[in-house]
């Protein structure tokens, strides 16, 4: 919207559709993304790094997390460097982390985000990137901090090789439960889940370990390695952390069958 209010056409693309924008006729590209196990999603990393050369045209960058960003957007600014971009922006805040993992043991973290201060905020940003632009100094910050170990440790261990040669071979579907709805296959960003000879959903390995599709399933009928013992210490770790961080809101809710219900403040 601050860019809009200056008379500047904005266009949306999701990435999703998997192929290249053409960016001819555009003097200006911003890179939005999530926060996934503290850094970009898979299918956010594939796209710019894919991109050709830009040859100094002007880019910005804005992530949304429900709880730490670490150096999210300092990975991408500099992916985008690499690629000859011309970093003229850097805009972060909160947003409702509907995260499976999180949600399982009880907690949302930054409910009713991006909120008014912070909407009002990323307009201002708008209207600051349009001066920048126009040829208004601006001076690069590095406010992102690199993640603890733990977070370092977390962030190894759900990698793209072992995603895709590990974790995704245990997405399943409990056939008892499953009503064949289809939804999960609709709502995957990787387009990642088909079906198999009797109409059930079979998951591949382009897996960017979102969960939507555990999240989502109104039946409960999808497993994956999120329920096992094994990975419940880091869940556990990270709640507490994060349910302690006075900066990050949280609410108590009970997930099930897809719905997510609010229980109380705390």
């Amino acid at each position: 919207m601050g860019m809009r209010r200056w008379g500047y056409q904005v266009d949306l693309y999701n990435i999703k559709k998997k192929r290249q924008l053409d960016l001819g006729g555009y003097d200006l590209i911003g890179i939005g993304s999530p926060v996934y196990y503290y850094g970009p999603p898979f299918i956010l990393t594939d796209y710019i790094k894919s991109l050709p050369d830009l040859g100094g045209l002007p880019t910005f960058t804005f992530v949304l997390h429900g709880t730490y960003p670490f150096d999210t957007g300092k990975f991408i600014r500099q992916v985008l460097a690499s690629k000859g971009a011309r970093d003229i922006g850097y805009f972060h805040c909160y947003g409702a982390d509907y995260y499976l993992g999180f949600l399982k043991e009880g907690y949302l973290f930054s409910p009713n985000h991006p909120n008014s201060a912070e909407l009002s905020s990323a307009e201002d940003f708008g209207s600051q990137l349009v001066e920048r632009f126009a040829g208004k100094p601006y001076s690069l910050t590095e406010e992102d901090q690199p993640p603890p170990l733990i977070y370092r440790l977390e962030r190894f261990l759900l990698n793209r090789w072992l995603t895709e040669i590990f974790w995704s071979r245990f997405f399943k579907v409990d056939k008892q439960s499953c009503t064949m709805c289809g939804l999960c296959k609709k709502i995957c960003p990787c387009i990642n889940i088909g079906q198999d000879e009797d109409g059930y959903p079979v998951w591949g390995c382009d897996c960017l370990l979102c969960l939507s599709c555990q999240l989502k399933c109104p039946q409960d009928a999808v497993i994956t390695p999120i329920s096992w013992p094994l990975v419940r210490p880091f869940m556990i770790y990270n709640v507490h952390r994060a349910s302690k961080d006075p900066s990050i809101e949280h609410v108590r809710v009970k997930h099930s069958k897809g719905r997510t219900r609010v229980l109380g403040p705390k």
